[in-house]
């Protein structure tokens, strides 16, 4: 249990914006404090990864910082790390958005009649074989996103990082300013399945492929930051026989994103490193949220728990 003084640590986090307005009003001795000195009381920020449907595990450790009363100075997240950490950030709540994620993929008569398009657009603007993918992302998400998601960066409640990957360049590609719902889309944009994004004359892909879990976007003042990672597997119970091709490809792209954030970790870390035990589940059981966000919980109590240490020792 947290005790009382970490508490009190965890409302100054979620008081930070605050205390950055109240930065011009201050005394001449404070306003020499060092900026390591004065970010180190400003809470932490937050990496939400990448993983497909593992990424719901995502879910508890929200849940945990609405039930603390503690907000991130900011969030960066790549892929379903940035569907997430985008609803987080426009207001949602972390039960509201387990609530969501649940109904959407547990109610497929409802997801069905969802993606019947009823605003005049036609199946083809969703599906259309015959572009670089199947499946329009930006359109696909305007039909199953929360209708009160942001419309831009500038009227998210928490700043926001989403990273994407510039296909020509082959490099990364941090997004933060402008309309919200492409950006979301280019950083999801799976290739083979979801069309990339072209914003600002870039051609973007899923921002996994240059940092699936990505803390190191962020500015280096002294702040700390919480990671999570989703993109670790479970090989104790090994099949016999071959994957099918579709099970190739999208295990493929799984060790791709796995071994990118160990060659990162090796390099640097976050504050806080949280892994879910979710590796057990595949990358595309989006059907099977409620037993990701259930085998989830306990990281949210190591989230809770390591939070308070790391305020408490800033």
């Amino acid at each position: 249990m947290i005790r009382r003084r970490e508490l009190m640590l965890a409302a100054a986090a979620a008081g930070s914006g605050s205390m950055a307005g109240l930065a011009s009003a201050s005394s001449a001795p404070e306003a020499e404090m060092t900026t390591h000195s004065r970010s180190s009381a400003q809470g932490f920020r937050l990496a939400l990864g990448g993983g497909a449907a593992k990424a719901f595990a995502h879910i508890p450790i929200l849940e945990v910082m609405d039930d603390l009363g503690v907000k991130p100075v900011e969030i960066a997240g790549t892929s379903m790390g940035s569907i997430l950490g985008a609803f987080y950030a426009s207001g949602m709540s972390g039960r509201e958005i387990r609530q969501f994620a649940v109904d959407l993929f547990t109610q497929k008569t409802q997801l069905l009649q969802k993606l019947f398009l009823t605003d005049g657009r036609t199946w083809s603007s969703l599906f259309n074989v015959v572009r670089p993918a199947i499946i329009d992302p930006i359109v696909l998400f305007e039909t199953v996103f929360p209708e009160d998601l942001a419309e831009q960066f500038s009227d998210l409640k928490l700043p926001m990082k989403i990273v994407a990957t510039d296909f020509y360049t082959q490099s990364q590609v941090v997004l933060e300013e402008g309309p919200l719902l492409p950006a979301i889309a280019a950083s999801s944009a799976l290739p083979m399945l979801l069309t990339p994004v072209r914003i600002d004359g870039q051609v973007l892909i899923d921002g996994g492929f240059v940092n699936p879990t990505p803390f190191d976007v962020f500015q280096d003042d002294g702040i700390p930051t919480v990671a999570v990672d989703v993109t670790g597997s479970n090989f104790e119970e090994r099949k016999s026989g071959l994957p099918t091709g579709l099970e190739t490809w999208i295990g493929s792209f799984s060790i791709t994103l796995h071994s990118l954030v160990a060659a990162k970790l090796a390099c640097n870390q976050p504050d806080l490193l949280i892994e879910p035990p979710v590796g057990r589940f595949k990358t595309m059981e989006f059907f099977k949220v409620a037993d990701i966000v259930k085998a989830a919980e306990p990281a949210g109590e190591t989230f809770k728990r390591g939070l308070a240490s790391l305020l408490e020792n800033r």
